[in-house]
C-alpha cells in the first residue's frame, strides 16, 4: 500500500468503539516508545500491545512516525496539565514561594519520569525532523508564556526589570535542572539541587 492511498484509508474515529481502539493504540505507542525508544518501535508491536491487529492500525494512522506525533501532543498535554491543575489549587497571595516552587520542580520530574526514553528521543528527533522540532517550540513557547502569566499575577511583589525576559530566564533554568536530574542524575544531592534552585529562583525574582 503506497503512503497516498494508506492517507485516504485513515480512519477519523467517531463512535465510541473506535475511539476507544484509537486511544488504545496511542497509550500502547506512548509506552512502547518509552520503554524502547522511536527507533526500537515498530507498527507490529504497537497493534500487537493495543490488542489489535496491524490493518487496524493503519486504520488510525499512516504510520509510526504520525503516532508519535499524536504521543507529542499528549504528552506536552499531559504535562502541561499537572502543572496548571496544581497551579489552579494555589492561593498565591498566601502561598509560600519556596515550598511552591519546590512543588513545581517535583511535578516537572514526574512527568518526565513517566516517560523518560521517551522524553530521550524527543531530544534525537528535534535535530532530525522538523516536524517534531515545531511542535516542541510550539509547547515550549506555550510553557514560556504560562509562566508570564503567573510573574503578572503578583508583579508588585517582583523585582525583576523586564518580567517578559525574567520568565524566559525561570522557564529554562527550570528546564535545564529537572533534565539534568531526570537524565543525567549527578553525584550531588537531588533534593539539594532542588532547593538551591527554588532558593536562586526565589531571591532572583521577588523583594
Amino acid at each position: 500500500m503506497t503512503e497516498t492511498e494508506n492517507e485516504t484509508k485513515i480512519r477519523i474515529p467517531r463512535q465510541e468503539r473506535s475511539i476507544k481502539t484509537k486511544e488504545a493504540i496511542l497509550q500502547a505507542a506512548m509506552e512502547l516508545f518509552s520503554e524502547k525508544g522511536y527507533h526500537g518501535t515498530n507498527t507490529k508491536e504497537i497493534a500487537a500491545a493495543a490488542g489489535v491487529s496491524t490493518g487496524s492500525f493503519y486504520s488510525y494512522y499512516k504510520d509510526k512516525r504520525a503516532v508519535f506525533l499524536d504521543s507529542l501532543t499528549i504528552y506536552f498535554k499531559t504535562l502541561l496539565g499537572r502543572i496548571e491543575t496544581y497551579l489552579a489549587e494555589i492561593n498565591f497571595s498566601t502561598m509560600d514561594k519556596h515550598e511552591f516552587i519546590l512543588e513545581v520542580i517535583d511535578s516537572l520530574i514526574f512527568s518526565h519520569q513517566v516517560f523518560t526514553e521517551f522524553h530521550k528521543e524527543l531530544q534525537v528527533m528535534y535535530h532530525s525532523d522538523p516536524e517534531v522540532q515545531a511542535l516542541m517550540d510550539e509547547q515550549f513557547d506555550l510553557g514560556r508564556r504560562r509562566t508570564l502569566e503567573y510573574l503578572l499575577m503578583n508583579p508588585e511583589e517582583l523585582k525583576v526589570d523586564h518580567v517578559e525576559a525574567a520568565s524566559i530566564i525561570v522557564f529554562e533554568a527550570l528546564n535545564s535542572v529537572v533534565d539534568m536530574l531526570v537524565f543525567a542524575p549527578q553525584n550531588a544531592d537531588a533534593d539539594q539541587l532542588k532547593n538551591e534552585l527554588a532558593k536562586m529562583i526565589v531571591n532572583y525574582l521577588y523583594k
